[in-house]
């Protein structure tokens, strides 16, 4: 089983990455700045692995002949295709949160509202996410607008409840199989909650990291372009005092060691400004 389990995540991975290539290949480059890089990544993460997570749960559904999840899961599935679609033609990252983000609270809540207005973890969580997920790509004024909508999603099914007033349930729809599977679906949404959200912050630091590096880098290339110029000097201003020496003439000598003593000078306080900074 344990090897099963290695040989599908390494099947999902090798996926991944040639995805990952295909859809952000330049995009990712096109901004210098590390959390504006980082959001492009968190989406196409959430987008691709919601997608696998969907699968997974649209062969769950095709067991319980659940006819609206059926149909609700396979769209939103496109809908995300759409997205990754959308990212790769370099849609910005705020409007490609937007539109992710609200097809994976909206398109839940149809389900769960023909599903028997079910409110169960596996329902939340999603939206929970969808909203901390705006929240990141987007800003707080969207999430919030979003988090109003599920409020008044709760506020109307407490009404349908109390009222008692028929709505649609899907024909497959069993509240015992709902039971059964609540665990498998809820371990697959915490996986997929760690993967794109953790996976997020791992990004940041890292891109920070080759930031620094890099930067580290270019300074050192500039102490020695600016090092090696001053030893050429110190250099040639060696070889006239040589040759002044041999012929007697005591003032350019002078006029060389002292222009040496002044490089010498500056090239140590070159250095010493740059352990500064």
């Amino acid at each position: 089983m344990v090897k099963l389990f290695q040989q599908g995540w390494f099947f999902i991975k090798n996926i991944y990455l040639n995805t990952e290539r295909v859809v952000l290949g330049k995009v990712i480059f096109r901004t210098a700045n590390t959390h504006e890089q980082a959001r492009i990544k968190l989406i196409f993460d959430y987008a691709f692995f919601y997608i696998v997570l969907l699968m997974m749960l649209l062969f769950i559904n095709l067991l319980s002949q659940n006819i609206v999840n059926m149909v609700v899961i396979p769209l939103i599935i496109c809908l995300l295709t759409g997205c990754l679609w959308l990212l790769r033609k370099g849609w910005q990252a705020k409007t490609m949160g937007i539109l992710t983000s609200f097809i994976t609270l909206f398109l839940p809540m149809i389900s769960s509202l023909l599903n028997d207005q079910d409110l169960s973890p596996k329902y939340t969580l999603i939206w929970v996410m969808s909203i901390l997920f705006c929240y990141i790509t987007v800003n707080l004024r969207t999430a919030l607008t979003w988090s109003l909508l599920l409020c008044s999603y709760l506020a109307a099914v407490a009404w349908i409840k109390l009222n008692n007033i028929p709505v649609y349930v899907s024909p497959g729809y069993s509240t015992a199989f709902q039971y059964l599977v609540n665990p498998v679906i809820m371990g697959l949404y915490l996986l997929f909650l760690i993967r794109a959200l953790g996976q997020y912050y791992r990004n940041i630091i890292a891109m920070e990291q080759l930031k620094t590096a890099e930067k580290q880098k270019q300074h050192l290339s500039l102490i020695n372009q600016h090092l090696t110029k001053q030893f050429l000097l110190v250099k040639g201003f060696s070889r006239s005092g040589k040759s002044a020496f041999m012929n007697g003439e005591l003032e350019i000598l002078e006029a060389c060691f002292t222009e040496i003593e002044k490089q010498c000078s500056s090239a140590i306080d070159y250095l010493n400004d740059s352990q500064k900074i």
